[in-house]
């Protein structure tokens, strides 16, 4: 069960209803604990195309594809092919047929230039999640064809064996006109936060981005600048 999070929920049902989802999404951020919770979201989302439930599951979803790293830790060509290949047969079972990319920070550079051609030429009713660490760990010209969904680290779904409720920081890649309005200030300042929080974990390899990031932050505090075009701004650090 998803608790928490139904902002995000309604916004999924919302674009499925009006029949304008987006074909590839990136969910990022976050710790490894939040990696797996990003998982039973998408999972999620999947049982709600299929089942028309949007909670994690307890059946074999028909119309479902999960691709994860082999036993090397990577994800190869063949099984950016094998997703290809699943997403190009027309759904009986759901509205889409869906393909998860677990851990898709593991995409060889030959795997990710073929799903690049992929999410530029989607099959009309495929749907492709990509779950990473962070935007950066996919090439720029894939990462840049998928609307983006922030996870942050404290971040959680309740699979059912835990009873907190917390909060979901959600935001959509600031790039994404059609989606920018979902994000509200708070949102946004939560988005900092984390970012600056993670960036601290290494500041030398780090510290570019971090400088830019406070600056950033320092113009939303000092003058009020708008949020979304700051957060925007920091898209290509």
């Amino acid at each position: 069960m998803i608790t928490g999070c139904d902002e995000l929920i309604n916004n999924f049902k919302n674009l499925i209803s009006s029949d304008t989802l987006s074909h590839a999404y990136l969910f990022f951020g976050g710790d490894k604990k939040t990696h797996e919770e990003k998982f039973i979201f998408s999972l999620s989302l999947a049982n709600f195309l299929e089942k028309g439930i949007f909670e994690e599951p307890k059946q074999i979803l028909n119309e479902t594809l999960i691709i994860s790293p082999d036993e090397k830790g990577i994800i190869g060509i063949d099984s950016i092919r094998a997703l290809k290949y699943f997403l190009w047969q027309k759904p009986i079972n759901s509205v889409k047929r869906m393909t998860i990319v677990k851990e898709a920070e593991n995409l060889t550079s030959e795997a990710q230039n073929a799903a690049l051609k992929i999410v530029e030429e989607p099959p009309e009713f495929g749907l492709i999640i990509f779950i990473a660490r962070t935007a950066e760990d996919l090439f720029p010209t894939l990462a840049s064809r998928m609307q983006k969904i922030y996870f942050s680290s404290k971040t959680r779904v309740n699979t059912g064996n835990k009873t907190d409720k917390h909060g979901y920081n959600i935001g959509i890649n600031p790039r994404d006109d059609e989606h920018e309005s979902i994000l509200t200030d708070a949102e946004i300042d939560k988005i900092f936060e984390d970012l600056i929080w993670n960036l601290k974990k290494e500041p030398i390899k780090n510290s570019r981005k971090l400088k830019e990031t406070l600056s950033r932050l320092t113009l939303m505090k000092q003058f009020n600048t708008n949020k979304k075009l700051q957060l925007r701004a920091l898209d290509k650090y």
